[in-house]
């Protein structure tokens, strides 16, 4: 038991340096295409790139529960794989149907991938979050940016 609970913390660490390095890699891909982000505000522009971001934090969190199942199944706690990564996904979801469990020895593994898996799916809700409020700024610039450019035209025209 002991094995395995050093080894999981190495399976969170695992985890937590993948997201932190795809988020950090989204973040770098969203900084260089700014006009991709702020070109057009349209609704379907908008939806493509959120889109996007969904499909991406999702198969982020998919690799991470593969990766814990991986370790499940390294230490013979299931029959099969696939056993393995469902009850990855319950635990990293923290859904825990309880009609596959751990063996006594080992169940607050359990406990603890779904800790890393609240944290990280936290921070990817931030993530995406953070995201959708650039969006809002930036359409509130141009909106703003518009607006004044209109005003001083009529201004200009003695309206």
């Amino acid at each position: 038991m002991l094995k395995g609970f050093i080894a999981s913390f190495f399976v969170v660490s695992l985890c937590v340096v993948i997201h932190i390095v795809a988020l950090v890699w989204l973040v770098r891909w969203l900084m260089r295409h700014p006009l991709r982000v702020e070109r057009q505000f349209s609704l379907g522009q908008n939806v493509k790139m959120l889109t996007r971001i969904f499909a991406i934090v999702t198969l982020l969190h998919l690799v991470e529960t593969l990766i814990w199942a991986a370790f499940y199944d390294l230490f013979g706690q299931f029959k099969d794989f696939e056993t393995s990564w469902y009850f990855s996904l319950a635990c990293y979801a923290t859904i825990g149907y309880g009609d596959v469990v751990l063996p006594p020895r080992w169940r607050l593994i359990g406990g603890v991938e779904g800790i890393n898996g609240v944290l990280l799916c936290g921070l990817s809700t931030g993530f995406v979050f953070a995201v959708f409020n650039q969006m809002f700024q930036n359409r509130l610039r141009q909106t703003s940016t518009a607006g004044k450019a209109v005003t001083a035209a009529a201004r200009e025209q003695g309206y």
